[in-house]
């Protein structure tokens, strides 16, 4: 599907790319938008003010992000009234979220169909045990965000990001069938191997703690534990289980 550009409104004034300090933007991009727990969602109150609320992140093998909400919620009701949304998602646990990459996405928040809520529910709770409590209530819905345009915002002098796209976010499935079919038993796989997520996390460069496996796609592995989320990338893309375990035991780059 060809996503509609310029969404956000540009500011009118010339940014000095040059003067910016260097770093990876799409590959810190990529990893915020794979590892934020959470993140700022704005939608449209029927009064015409923007309402803000946080809510909890999970990602589809795809690169998409979706969040849950109870129909009682008043984001809820906007999203019926406009389904025109914001998330904003930044690093957690940083004291001045200013001095941190931030990641703004823009775009429409669509329910997700009856036959996608059960993998979606269970990929959510994997990222969010504690979750089982409230995606069980006779109200609950999940949105994916159809993302439209970005902005994303590297910290101070590293401001100046105009070439990350929302294209450049999501993950190629094409041919990716075998693997996303068995994603449930490579999971379980994973986590039941003794230390096998502990190794994948330090590969990662995630910070000590109980880590277990909590999703699979062609680019790479997500990761989480009670304080964190990481992302393991793949140095080549993977889609087929065989592919995966040659990756995981042999140590393959990332």
């Amino acid at each position: 599907m060809q996503v509609q550009r310029q969404i956000i409104t540009p500011r009118g004034l010339k940014i000095v790319e040059g003067a910016a300090k260097p770093f990876e933007a799409l590959n810190v991009a990529r990893n915020l938008l794979r590892t934020a727990p959470s993140a700022s969602l704005a939608t449209l109150d029927p009064s015409g003010y923007p309402y803000g609320t946080m809510t909890n992140i999970a990602v589809e093998p795809s690169g998409t992000p979706y969040f849950f909400t109870a129909n009682l919620a008043l984001h809820a009701r906007n999203i019926a009234a406009d389904n025109r949304v914001s998330l904003v998602l930044f690093p957690p646990g940083k004291p001045d979220v200013l001095t941190q990459p931030r990641l703004t996405l823009v775009g429409r928040a669509r329910r997700l169909a009856a036959d996608e809520i059960d993998r979606a529910k269970a990929r959510y709770a994997a990222r969010f045990p504690k979750a089982k409590l409230y995606l069980s209530l006779p109200d609950a819905m999940l949105y994916r965000l159809l993302i439209e345009d970005l902005r994303f915002n590297g910290g101070p002098a590293r401001n100046a990001v105009t070439d990350v796209t929302p294209e450049m976010l999501r993950t190629d499935l094409s041919g990716a069938e075998a693997l996303l079919d068995a994603e449930d038993a490579l999971v379980d796989r994973l986590n039941a191997t003794a230390g096998l997520p502990k190794r994948l996390a330090d590969r990662a460069g995630a910070k000590a703690g109980n880590w277990a496996v909590c999703g699979i796609d062609p680019d790479g592995i997500d990761l989480t534990c009670a304080h964190a989320h990481a992302r393991l990338w793949f140095a080549v893309r993977v889609t087929a289980p065989q592919e995966l375990w040659d990756v995981v035991r042999t140590g393959a780059p990332v």
